[in-house]
């Protein structure tokens, strides 16, 4: 599943990775805004819902 989600995470362009079987890292710039941050988890939270 891990797999999947990162392919989905990509399509809306955010890049993680799976390792480990079930876990997903990623790997954040060493800047980051706050309006940046607030991106990805919007992202991340428009990818899972599509696996509800």
């Amino acid at each position: 599943l891990a797999w999947q989600i990162c392919l989905k995470f990509r399509d809306y362009g955010l890049l993680a990775k799976p390792t480990h079987g079930n876990k997903i890292r990623f790997a954040p710039p060493l800047v980051i805004t706050e309006a940046q941050i607030q991106d990805c988890l919007a992202i991340i939270e428009k990818a899972l819902n599509d696996f509800k």
